[in-house]
């Protein structure tokens, strides 16, 4: 798969359909390269033939498909995804790396969701922006959606990096404006926020 270049230290290998694959995060770090998440199917893979440094951003199999399939100095994975995928060490606070900034990050898609920071810049968080779809809304859990604009907003990073968003940037401040404006639809004494999908 061909890479797709943000600047001179990230690239990604772009999210496809059949069978369904996010994005694979490549960082230069030093002599270092880290990938944040392996995708899925071997087509994503094609042409990543080195040793990486891993980051799993959450346990869904087009994110943790080729695990077994890249060679892994290392794995870093929340506790839930290590529940599934049996290999790695679990983070469960910050931590730093070199220039990396590996961090919990709360979120309505699923529990254990990781995100990565490079150098103040930009930020990879996966599907954490997404949320559960159920009888035609998108739902959110209240709480954990605080939390993640919290978490979103303290990041030095001005650029989030989105998996299956096309191009694949957007702006942190954009982001936490939407995430914001949804927490701002909660109801009193209920836990979750639904939001009506409109129909194209």
């Amino acid at each position: 798969m061909d890479k797709i270049r943000i600047n001179d230290r990230i690239s990604y290998i772009e999210a496809s359909d059949d069978p369904l694959s996010a994005d694979i995060g490549i960082i230069e770090d030093g002599g270092s390269t880290w990938l944040y998440d392996v995708g899925n199917g071997e087509k994503s893979i094609c042409g990543l033939d080195g040793s990486y440094h891993v980051v799993l951003s959450h346990f869904h199999p087009d994110h943790t498909g080729n695990i077994s399939r890249v060679r892994a100095e290392s794995v870093y994975v929340s506790r839930e995804t290590y529940a599934h995928v049996q290999c790695g060490t679990v983070v469960s606070d910050d931590l730093y790396i070199g220039s990396l900034h590996i961090f919990p990050l709360p979120s309505s898609h699923t529990k254990g969701s990781l995100g990565l920071e490079v150098d103040g810049e930009y930020a990879f968080i996966g599907d954490a922006l997404y949320s559960k779809v159920e009888e035609g809304c998108y739902i959110y859990n209240a709480q954990l959606l605080k939390d993640e604009i919290e978490v979103l907003s303290a990041l030095r990073a001005q650029y989030l990096l989105v998996s299956h968003f096309k191009g694949l940037v957007r702006e942190k401040d954009a982001v936490i404006n939407e995430l914001k404006t949804i927490y701002g639809m909660r109801e009193k004494n209920t836990p979750e926020i639904r939001v009506r999908i409109r129909p194209y």
